[in-house]
């Protein structure tokens, strides 16, 4: 009989990682074996932690420099008292959706990160930008929300990438290779309020478990730190998410013109009805994306972002 793996690291691994988290050499704990020391250095390994044992210590060794909730709060405009920073956790969308205290969430490493539909959001440790921004709010939740995030880190990186692009609803691509992408949440909340939360995958760092169709900044020769790029992008997101509020996403329309490259492109739709080929006609005020399916002349048809997957159809 097969033994499923856990869905967590054990309390007493992340008990440690938290004590060790300033990266500096410490003592083992007084009540930890030596059998326990190796089981828990082996069960770091199994996560993906870089935690090693050394002179008679135990530290974490940080293969960039460590998030820094001042640093984003100074860049971002943010009150710091209002960041959390676990060291660890299983998601910073379940984190910030949980907790309405809560209003943004990075973390150095996810057990649990997810993409759109369900997906794995592979989160090595130290290396990548997880970032979530919450709020709570009466109005219903505008689909566009998640195309109107992926334009404000668009916003910030275009002029460094020129091949910089936005898919469909919330990817960030560079040429043919995915850099990030975008997962908004919604959970009803007290009094017909929604608790909404966006979050935020970004490769930052050299990662040698990328695969061949991703893509990381440093491998594009850019650097820079992940505080000071998600303190930008949390102060991108507030400028923009403040206007989306007040006007809707046509102000966006024009940003996403230039964000866009699959217009009158044929792409690959995969959804409930099966895998098909359209042709991208635009985008409607709502977010929703117009297309033709090429096996048919019935007409176009109009995708909302939770129901479809979209693919690209490269010659």
């Amino acid at each position: 009989m097969a033994i499923s793996a856990p869905d967590a690291p054990s309390t007493a691994l992340q008990v440690l990682l938290t004590a060790v988290a300033d990266g500096l050499p410490h003592a083992w704990p007084a009540d930890n074996p030596g059998g326990l020391q190796s089981a828990l250095l082996a069960e770091a390994g199994e996560w993906g932690f870089p935690l090693y044992a050394r002179d008679g210590g135990v530290h974490l060794e940080y293969p960039a420099a460590p998030l820094s909730a001042q640093e984003i709060a100074d860049v971002g405009g943010i009150d710091p008292a209002h960041i959390h920073l676990p060291l660890c956790c299983a998601s910073t969308n379940t984190e910030v959706l949980q907790d309405t205290h809560i209003d943004v969430c990075l973390t150095e490493s996810q057990w649990a990160g997810r993409g759109r539909r369900g997906r794995q959001w592979s989160s090595p440790f130290g290396r990548h930008l997880y970032l979530s921004y919450g709020w709570t709010q009466h109005s219903p939740v505008n689909a566009a929300l998640t195309i109107v995030a992926a334009l404000s880190v668009f916003t910030l990186l275009q002029a460094r990438l020129p091949d910089l692009w936005v898919k469909w609803p919330n990817d960030l691509w560079v040429g043919e290779c995915k850099l990030g992408g975008i997962l908004v949440e919604a959970r009803p909340h007290d009094h017909g309020e929604t608790r909404l939360v966006v979050g935020l995958g970004l490769n930052i760092h050299d990662d040698p478990t990328l695969p061949t169709t991703a893509v990381s900044l440093a491998d594009l020769d850019i650097k820079v730190t992940r505080s000071t790029l998600a303190g930008a992008i949390l102060r991108q997101w507030r400028k923009d998410f403040a206007r989306f509020a007040e006007e809707g996403f046509t102000p966006f329309l024009p940003l996403w013109e230039k964000a866009d490259r699959l217009a009158r492109q044929t792409v690959q739709i995969n959804n409930a009805q099966g895998v098909r080929e359209a042709r991208v006609l635009g985008l409607s005020p709502d977010g929703r994306l117009q297309v033709s399916y090429t096996d048919t002349d019935t007409g176009t048809a109009w995708l909302s972002a939770g129901d479809v997957s979209l693919r690209p159809q490269h010659p």
